[in-house]
């Protein structure tokens, strides 16, 4: 089980990724996709229901070799989101987070909250120096939740993505310990 699992934020709880949620993962990203598709990679890939599981246990695999992690976030037994370490070098201690919250959820500072408690695990307890967070340079929310949570735009890849058939910008933000202010400690 994850650090954060059964974490609870406001009437929702982290859960660990399971390949038992894969039917109400897709149902999510079903509900979500017009959202997603633009700035999510797997979603355009995650058409069935089959390729919803492969995805699953192509994610819990690295989670199994200590590259990542991954979080599902729920409301009951409706899924609300996703968040995950993406990838992580414990060596050069840097970690890359990723999210994506339903539209039913947004502006309600969720995603924000979720984030500031993966960060600061990879800080406080996984010993990371640095945080890495990118997205489509289309995806201007993404863009903002990063500089709410502390993170400095480091770059901007010109036309270097492909989502959902569209050409779009990288957008690197990144984070440094010395940077940070925990949650509960006046920001973060």
């Amino acid at each position: 089980m994850g650090r954060l699992s059964g974490t609870r934020i406001k009437n929702l709880e982290l859960r660990d990724l399971a390949l038992d949620q894969a039917e109400a993962f897709f149902d999510h990203v079903e509900r979500n996709r017009d959202i997603y598709a633009d700035f999510i990679p797997f979603v355009s890939g995650t058409r069935d229901l089959p390729s919803m599981r492969r995805k699953i246990e192509q994610n819990l695999e690295q989670q199994a070799q200590g590259i990542a992690e991954f979080y599902t976030l729920w409301s009951g037994a409706r899924m609300a989101g996703y968040f995950l370490v993406r990838e992580k070098d414990p060596d050069a201690r840097w970690a890359e987070i990723g999210y994506m919250l339903g539209r039913e959820w947004h502006r309600q500072g969720i995603a924000a909250h979720v984030c500031s408690l993966l960060i600061d695990d990879l800080f406080q307890r996984q010993g990371m120096d640095r945080i890495v967070l990118s997205c489509a340079g289309a995806n201007t929310a993404s863009i903002g939740l990063g500089a709410k949570l502390g993170f400095t735009m480091e770059g901007r890849l010109r036309n270097h993505c492909v989502m959902n058939g569209k050409r779009d910008d990288l957008v690197y933000m990144g984070l440094l310990k010395s940077e940070w202010t925990p949650p509960g400690a006046g920001g973060g």
